[in-house]
């Protein structure tokens, strides 16, 4: 099968010489089985210890008793510090909380049934976890997007995506709304289209900031990613949400995301469950599952607990998307904010939109 000239650009971003010839032939992530059940106790135990208690203070003691205990092997217990204090540290917020609460008067977000969302749309987002805003974006504006990421994934080669997270056979940028590339507006639609903030207010509330944009481009013949969620625990309160914008269409062969509906209401992460008494495979597939599809230009919000993944593109095209990922106001954000900010960028957003990025103002 002859794939799109552009593919070329992305080689290097996905750590790849070539696509494969059997674009359908699958490329599984593997984990060694003690890594995995290492993995899967230190899970199980941060969802039991986050949940045994209703605020931060009360989950620090019980952290704190967990590890003067010292019952489990070692790296169990770092593992589990590790994980648990990276939230569990101290208020991350920069900006005094009244800039968020000024930006919800601002967006007519104050009232909980406010008609930013249709009562059915609030109602997939509780049942389901999930909600298709649409297309969103107009034709002109996305050939402009997509023009705007190659050329970044070409500029940046093989560092692509560093300040994040790198994957094999897939084209990663983070930070895209901060940085440089932005700084005529083109990507602001990302972070700060009102209907995907109105998403982002019912799950979260009215105390939430911009955490990370990451560019996500499974290349020919790559994608597939273990079922995962976008917390690392089991918990039973939502502390984030994560926007999937459409850059290209999702069909049946480019690789669509999956989803797992209902399953941000379990209270556990995919890597700290179990079948059968042993870890669950995350390669495999999950009862129950559907894969989302859409036309480019649409948001796919959902409340990031719930379990979901890549799957491989079978086509011999890219499959572009923008991911928006938000948390509370007082959380760490996914990757360092104002190391990656451009001077040029940051001096361009408005009041409104420092508050949603949590940023002061230049």
């Amino acid at each position: 099968m002859a794939v799109e000239a552009a593919v070329s650009r992305y080689l290097a971003a996905g750590h790849i010489d070539e696509v494969p010839d059997d674009l359908a032939e699958p490329h599984l992530n593997v984990i060694a089985p003690e890594v995995r059940e290492t993995r899967c106790r230190v899970v199980e135990t941060a969802t039991r210890l986050w949940r045994s208690a209703g605020d931060d203070p009360a989950r620090l003691a019980a952290l704190r008793g967990f590890v003067e205990a010292g019952e489990g092997p070692p790296d169990v217990i770092e593992g589990v510090e590790t994980l648990l204090m990276r939230l569990l540290a101290g208020s991350r917020q920069r900006l005094a909380p009244t800039e968020i609460d000024w930006a919800i008067d601002e967006l007519g977000l104050r009232d909980p049934q406010n008609p930013i969302l249709t009562a059915d749309e609030r109602r997939q987002i509780d049942e389901r976890g999930y909600v298709n805003l649409g297309p969103l974006i107009e034709a002109d504006h996305l050939e402009a997007i997509r023009h705007r990421m190659d050329d970044a994934i070409a500029a940046e080669g093989d560092q692509s995506g560093r300040e994040v997270s790198q994957m094999h056979g897939i084209g990663r940028l983070s930070g895209t709304v901060i940085k440089s590339m932005n700084r005529d507006g083109l990507l602001d639609v990302f972070f700060s289209h009102p209907r995907l903030l109105a998403v982002v207010r019912h799950i979260l509330g009215t105390s939430f900031k911009y955490s990370s944009t990451n560019y996500h481009c499974p290349l020919p013949g790559y994608g597939h990613q273990n079922v995962h969620a976008d917390f690392g625990w089991g918990a039973d309160t939502p502390e984030n949400v994560n926007a999937i914008w459409l850059i290209d269409d999702f069909t049946e062969d480019n690789g669509p995301t999956r989803v797992v509906p209902g399953s941000h209401r379990w209270a556990e992460h995919p890597s700290g469950s179990r079948v059968d008494g042993a870890p669950r495979d995350l390669n495999a597939s999950v009862p129950g599952e559907q894969r989302v599809l859409g036309k480019a230009g649409s948001c796919f919000v959902y409340n990031a607990h719930l379990w979901h993944s890549g799957t491989q593109n079978r086509s011999s095209k890219l499959r572009r998307a923008q991911h928006a990922f938000f948390t509370r106001a007082h959380r760490p954000t996914q990757m360092d904010v104002l190391a990656a900010l451009d001077a040029v960028t940051h001096a361009r957003f408005d009041r409104l939109q420092r508050a949603i990025l949590d940023l002061p103002a230049p």
